[in-house]
């Protein structure tokens, strides 16, 4: 237990600013992913740099110990944003048994309910991306480019496929 103990403060004393930039920069990349999609982006490039972190702090004078520690704090730090978005958001899943018994009957499309529902888009909507109806985040499809903050509607619904388009350019086309 006391040889753990030097060793985790080995960890933090002895670490380079070039090792606490690269590991906080991934963390904080992959974190970012959890609120603010980026296809991947995020968590590829967030857990490159965290990585690379652990690979400098190892190859200077790093012990299995300190791999442990480094490990250990990069995924208790990736659980907590996790667990702070679930938090934040509320989930479609969580609500699709009430409205499944209240709306949908057992032969439609699980979210055929949506249909020509409005809501505003939560993220950049780029082929898919995510919107909010009554506070409950949905994950949809769209073939336009849509920006945070727009209102969306419903338009289709295939299985678990929900398809939205502008409320202005829906607007648009019922006016021409």
């Amino acid at each position: 237990m006391l040889a753990s103990a030097h060793e985790l403060g080995l960890l933090f004393s002895e670490m380079s600013i070039v090792v606490i930039v690269l590991a906080v920069l991934g963390l904080a990349l992959i974190a970012v992913e959890f609120f603010q999609p980026m296809y991947g982006i995020g968590v590829g490039c967030g857990s490159a740099l965290v990585i690379a972190a652990i690979a400098v702090r190892m190859l200077a004078a790093g012990t299995e110990c300190m791999l442990f520690f480094m490990l250990f704090f990069a995924a208790t730090i990736v659980l907590a944003a996790h667990v702070l978005m679930l938090g934040l958001h509320k989930r479609a899943w969580l609500m699709q048994s009430v409205f499944a018994s209240d709306e949908a009957d057992a032969d439609d499309d699980i979210y055929s309910f949506l249909l020509s529902l409005e809501g505003v888009a939560t993220t950049r909507i780029d082929g898919y991306g995510h919107m909010a109806i009554n506070d409950v985040n949905f994950y949809v499809n769209s073939d336009t480019l849509i920006q945070k903050g727009e209102r969306v509607r419903v338009v289709k619904v295939d299985g678990d496929k929900i398809v939205v388009c502008r409320t202005a350019d829906l607007e648009r086309d019922a006016a021409e």
